[in-house]
């Protein structure tokens, strides 16, 4: 690959690439924060940890909403739908600030945080940014503006833990509004003047019903949306359960801790190493691969072998597919399908891997009340992840009828 005009897609679209950075920031940085808020609210209010936990339901509301997102996107255009998180989200950390006590109240501003980082502020929407300004180096930018969450989150942590140590967990909330009004207000004026992605008028008309048929029929799309579905079970485990599953090993809780932060690098190097190889490589491959590597993961984790390398690397595995998916999806969706489909198709796509969650964390809480331990849990999550990754082979190298193309800006 000559690595001028690569380099050089860089210097050219740099505003689209700050803002989709600058959007994922500000839309999605609460995921890597509100562990910081939890035993506040529960110590101030009372709650049970049986009661707490509840709050994972919250992302069945993304498996309904990110589809309909998606294809709101498609037909007007991904300011808008910004915009409406950039307002939105505010006002749920405000709305969180301002609770007194009612957990049904919490539950449904939680609802309304889950819809705005997982549709109107997250990959389906600032994605576009990418995938329509860059062609060769789109594997690389879509890593690049996943990870700015991640590393946002690494500087942002310690100093909100001090802020909420030192004033409290209202105005925690409070500077969370003011924080990611201004970073999303930020997204919304660095997005390229030139940059117009709504549909033409003549594409208006269009029905819903005709594309979803079309998609349901699509070879391609059924083995991405099944991939997804069976590569995700385990999502909640590793957000929630990680450390305590190497404890249960007989990893003591400082190098547990360890292993931890190994999970949030394999994140990152994630989105790097899967970003470069999709731009070199096959992405059938570079996807089977790339959830290949977590999947020996969880082996590792079933098998309970208390070794301290080999569980590390099972821990950064997890982080790598967390890091990898996104872009995975993203990619594979420019290439098998219409520039204007892409985000009704990345919304689907995207609910398969909520749907998958939930039915994780229904599973994980049944295995581990019959067993008393996470191995079955594991050995499931292994097993789905391994055929999840061979049925990304059964893409065929070039779509039919619909050629490796750039997606030009639709303006």
């Amino acid at each position: 690959m000559n690595d001028a005009p690569y380099l050089r897609e860089f210097a050219s679209n740099w505003r689209a690439l700050a803002a989709a950075c600058l959007g994922l920031v500000a839309g999605t940085i609460s995921n890597y924060v509100s562990n910081l808020f939890s035993p506040q609210l529960v110590a101030a209010f009372g709650w049970s940890k049986a009661q707490f936990a509840l709050i994972g339901l919250t992302v069945a509301i993304a498996a309904v909403f990110l589809p309909i997102v998606g294809r709101l996107a498609d037909r007007h255009g991904m300011r808008r739908i910004a915009a409406i998180g950039v307002v939105g989200l505010p006002l749920v950390f405000v709305g969180l600030g301002l609770q007194q006590g009612s957990f049904a109240v919490f539950f449904l501003l939680s609802l309304g945080q889950m819809l705005i980082i997982s549709a109107l502020a997250g990959i389906v929407v600032y994605n576009r940014l990418i995938v329509r300004s860059f062609t060769r180096a789109r594997g690389l930018a879509l890593g690049v503006a996943s990870c700015a969450p991640a590393l946002a989150a690494a500087v942002g942590t310690p100093l909100l833990s001090r802020f909420i140590d030192a004033y409290g967990w209202r105005e925690g909330y409070f500077l969370m509004a003011a924080a990611t009004a201004l970073i999303g207000g930020a997204a919304l004026a660095m997005i390229p003047a030139g940059f117009h992605d709504r549909a033409p008028p003549a594409q208006a008309p269009r029905a819903a019903g005709r594309d979803y048929g079309e998609l349901l029929r699509d070879r391609s799309f059924l083995i991405i949306f099944g991939a997804m579905l069976l590569c995700n079970l385990h999502f909640t485990m590793q957000t929630t359960q990680l450390k305590l599953i190497v404890l249960d090993l007989g990893i003591d809780s400082a190098t547990g801790s360890a292993m931890i932060s190994s999970f949030a690098a394999g994140v990152i190097v994630g989105r790097i190493a899967c970003g470069l190889a999709l731009d070199r490589f096959p992405p059938r491959f570079v996807a089977t691969v790339c959830f290949l590597i977590p999947a020996l993961g969880l082996a590792l984790l079933s098998a309970g072998i208390p070794s301290v390398p080999l569980l590390t690397f099972a821990v950064a595995s997890l982080g790598f597919s967390l890091g990898a998916e996104g872009d995975i999806a993203a990619y594979l969706v420019t290439r098998y399908f219409a520039a204007e489909l892409f985000s009704t198709v990345l919304g689907l796509v995207a609910a398969a891997m909520a749907v998958s969650a939930l039915v994780g964390s229904l599973v994980l809480s049944r295995t581990v009340a019959m067993t008393g331990g996470y191995g079955l849990f594991l050995t499931i999550s292994a097993t789905t992840m391994l055929l999840g990754s061979l049925l990304f082979l059964a893409l065929r190298g070039k779509p039919p009828g619909a050629p490796h193309r750039p997606l030009a800006n639709a303006g």
